[in-house]
């Protein structure tokens, strides 16, 4: 047998040490299509450090879009899943909500929820088996929640592992806002193009309609909850613009209690007024609702008040309304036409502008990351 020379030892030691160098280089990063759909544990991206605002886009024209606000530029970086997937993301962008690493875009006329990475924006899955989505909700790393308008009202069950439906539940028409207090899922069911006064009270452990609360007001659309634990809901009253003449029902704040599922204060806002959109402060003592159709102005409303105010913290015409409850901000989003780009306005609490940036077609709210 030949024998090998100490020349030929070094080679071969530094070919198997060059080896192990670059295996290690290629462990430091890990291919996100190896992983499961909504693992957590990915490197830092482009999109790790800011906020994101879903834009709508013109219904039918798919041009349905995300924005990205950087906290560090304060700028805002337009269209970014088309820019990263090299695809259009859909027909009408409804909303964004972000579990941990993970970004579930509900793409409402497209029939479906687009899952990426809220650090890289790219790609990971799409749960498809919904009809007309409104928003998602995930419970834990295993479980989330859909709202959807058709078949008169569900909430699908979602393996967040396999993103398979695994679950139907009957709530009422127009199922919209859902939020998760005390181990229920409160969702409300807005009436969709119809109407509906009813939340829908679901046990998260075991998929079930526990109850449902009959509200005093109209086409309940959004929750928050305060610094006492109590829940409130927004409901915008009805508009019916088919009767002659066109009739119209108050909108209204509604403050459940969360031990007796039982409603304890409801306060008129407007007979005329009607906004979708309820946010809580920072430290949870203090209401901010607007947004919508034809509605003039930001509301903030403290808590302990038994009358709503009648002058706008921030008067002007807004779509959509978020706040960032790591900072406090408010993020306002101005949607002029369905054809030209909106805005994305940023304010203080107490209602100074920070900025505002040219967003996509029909901004309509945005989704934080939890630090």
């Amino acid at each position: 047998m030949k024998k090998i020379n100490l020349k030929q030892w070094m080679i071969i030691f530094l070919s198997f040490a060059l080896f192990l160098s670059s295996c290690d280089k290629d462990d430091d990063i890990e291919p996100i299509d190896d992983k499961s759909p909504t693992d957590t544990t990915e490197i830092q991206g482009p999109y790790s450090n800011g906020a994101f605002i879903t834009n709508e886009g013109a219904y039918g024209a798919g041009n349905g879009s995300i924005s990205f606000y950087s906290y560090e530029q304060n700028t805002l970086t337009n269209n970014i899943f088309n820019t990263v997937n090299n695809r259009v993301l859909g027909d009408v962008v409804q909303s964004i909500t972000i579990h941990d690493t993970i970004a579930y875009i509900v793409v409402n006329a497209s029939n479906k929820i687009e899952i990426a990475s809220a650090n890289t924006f790219t790609e990971k899955g799409v749960i498809s088996d919904v009809i007309n989505p409104r928003y998602y909700l995930a419970l834990d790393d295993e479980k989330g929640y859909v709202s959807q308008w058709g078949d008169d009202g569900i909430v699908k069950v979602i393996d967040q592992k396999t993103l398979a439906v695994t679950k139907e539940i009957t709530v009422g028409i127009g199922a919209e806002q859902m939020i998760i207090h005390n181990g229920l899922l409160y969702v409300a069911n807005s009436g969709g193009y119809a109407n509906n006064n009813t939340i829908s009270v679901i046990d998260t452990n075991t998929d079930e309609v526990i109850k449902t609360i009959t509200l005093d007001g109209d086409s309940p659309r959004d929750f928050v909850i305060d610094a006492n634990n109590d829940i409130w809901v927004l409901c915008a009253g009805y508009v019916d613009y088919y009767s002659t003449p066109m009739t119209e029902t108050p909108s209204k704040l509604i403050r459940i209690n969360p031990t007796t599922n039982e409603v304890a204060e409801s306060i008129n806002i407007s007979e005329t007024l009607h906004p979708t959109c309820l946010e809580i402060s920072k430290n949870e003592n203090n209401l901010f609702y607007g947004g919508g159709y034809g509605v003039q102005g930001i509301f903030k409303m403290s808590i302990d008040d038994d009358t709503a105010p009648t002058t706008a913290l921030i008067d002007k015409s807004f779509y959509g309304l978020s706040i960032n409850q790591e900072t406090g901000d408010i993020y306002a989003m101005e949607a002029s036409s369905f054809t030209d780009n909106g805005t994305l306005w940023r304010y203080e609490d107490n209602g100074t502008e920070l900025g505002s940036y040219e967003a996509g077609i029909g901004p309509n709210g945005a989704g934080f990351k939890k630090k």
